[in-house]
């Protein structure tokens, strides 16, 4: 058992909202421009299933693992969520994690709000949010 964690950001972007959605949509292009995400693979045999590689140097050493995400039904142009399958996580640490991005249209663009939540070991909560 672990500790839920939290995390959430907004940006608000001069870009379609459409655009942003395109973006966020296409799970296998976002290592791109998310330098911490190393890939992002969707399962041949269910496309609604996506292998997630992080890759991250903490502590003094380069870290990386990864996890299967389920994404949920999607609710175009406004939302897209997911959540991890249990015991799908590599290194033999499974971080269960669920999150969402909304997309609300604004004036010249539009506001991007993602939320994560994550389950890490109470032993390492206390470095979780450092």
């Amino acid at each position: 058992m672990g500790r839920w964690l939290d995390n959430r950001a907004d940006v608000e972007v001069a870009v379609p909202l459409e655009v942003c959605w395109t973006l966020w949509e296409d799970r296998q292009r976002i290592p791109l421009w998310m330098p911490w995400i190393k890939s992002v693979t969707v399962q041949q045999d269910n496309p609604a299933l996506s292998r997630w590689t992080l890759s991250t140097h903490q502590f003094g050493r380069d870290w990386e693992f990864s996890w299967l995400a389920r994404n949920l039904a999607p609710i175009k142009n406004q939302k897209i969520h997911w959540v991890s399958e249990p015991g799908s996580a590599s290194m033999g640490l499974n971080i269960n994690n669920r999150g969402q991005i909304r997309f609300i249209r604004r004036a010249g663009g539009c506001n991007v709000s993602l939320s994560i939540s994550y389950e890490v070991p109470e032993v390492l909560a206390p470095f979780a949010n450092m």
